[in-house]
């Protein structure tokens, strides 16, 4: 697997209209697009990182996205690293401990299709207005009826 760390800053300033400031998007990040901006050789490397780069909003992603993305880029020293840059610009939400029925509840919602980092940022976004999910999943997302952004576009209003 090629690595590349994570070089693209997201932006976080609000939306502004005439005198009058707009809350920014909440974008939860899931852990597709966590391990897509990291590895070069994902096919979703080169969205993940314009969209973390371009997006403008509050950043949020799970304990449990974290963990999934490690995964996918098998706990590699250079992916951790470049995972524990990206991740210090996001807000890290500990929602498992509590919020886990509820958790648990969504997935047998969706049950076997939604696992548990999914679980989380949909209950994230559903906590958060104007939030949407930042996503590489677009066939399990497109089901969950949540705000949601894949490189296949944008499917939130």
């Amino acid at each position: 697997m090629s690595l590349a760390a994570f070089r693209s800053e997201p932006q976080h300033s609000p939306i502004v209209k005439k005198s009058a400031t707009v809350l920014p998007r909440t974008v939860v990040v899931d852990a597709g697009p966590l391990a897509a901006a990291i590895n070069r050789d994902d096919p979703a490397h080169v969205w993940a990182c314009r969209a973390l780069r371009e997006i403008r909003g509050r950043f949020i992603t799970s304990e449990a996205a974290i963990t999934e993305a490690l995964h996918i880029l098998e706990n590699h020293p250079v992916a951790i690293a470049a995972l524990r840059r990206l991740v210090a610009r996001m807000e890290i939400l500990p929602i498992a401990h509590t919020n886990c029925d509820g958790l648990l509840a969504e997935m047998l919602r969706y049950a076997p299709q939604m696992d548990f980092a999914d679980a989380c940022a949909v209950v994230i976004a559903q906590r958060h207005p104007r939030a949407f999910v930042l996503t590489t999943d677009f066939s399990d997302f497109s089901t969950y009826r949540i705000p949601f952004a894949s490189p296949e576009g944008v499917f939130y209003n």
